[in-house]
């Protein structure tokens, strides 16, 4: 267990970078190619709880780096996010994000978890990994998290759509 002194500063100083990060997308109108990973677990689905923000939780997911295919960024974002290893299982859809400035592209996956959640301890983003059945889900999850889920348990994929 970490102290906390040092989650406070690791919380402090990651809606730091979440604010900076922000403002240099809309300064320079970057776009960015993310991924999302809709982690099932039975009838569980895996989420991810990062340091700040007024949703925090939400489905692992993060960055395509370059050169990197997409299927490839999901797998690894959910294993460096939740300690999950994950195997991909399909293509839920593509989701663009138009808000505060951004114009964001999001591939989403869906998988089925290997393993257990090992949520990362002292890391700087995320602070917790669980799996939650849908009709019991935390206090403060995204919406599009929430929407992205409630897709996959109606049988929805192959989606274009707003995040």
């Amino acid at each position: 267990m970490t102290h906390p002194i040092h989650e406070l500063a690791l919380t402090s100083v990651y809606n730091l970078f979440r604010r900076a990060r922000l403002l240099r997308h809309q300064l320079f109108r970057l776009r960015a190619i993310g991924v999302r990973v809709i982690v099932q677990r039975g009838d569980e689905f895996l989420l991810v709880r990062h340091r700040g923000g007024a949703t925090p939780w939400g489905l692992p997911g993060g960055a395509v780096d370059h050169g990197e295919a997409p299927a490839e960024a999901a797998r690894r974002e959910a294993r460096e996010e939740s300690g999950c290893p994950v195997t991909i299982t399909g293509l839920h859809g593509v989701f663009h994000y138009l808000s505060h400035g951004l114009s964001d592209y999001v591939i989403v996956f869906t998988a089925v978890a290997d393993g257990p959640p090992a949520p990362p301890v002292a890391d700087i983003e995320i602070c917790d990994a669980q799996f939650f059945h849908p009709d019991r889900l935390p206090d403060g999850i995204d919406p599009g998290s929430i929407r992205r889920i409630a897709e996959v348990r109606r049988g929805e994929r192959n989606l274009y759509q707003a995040w």
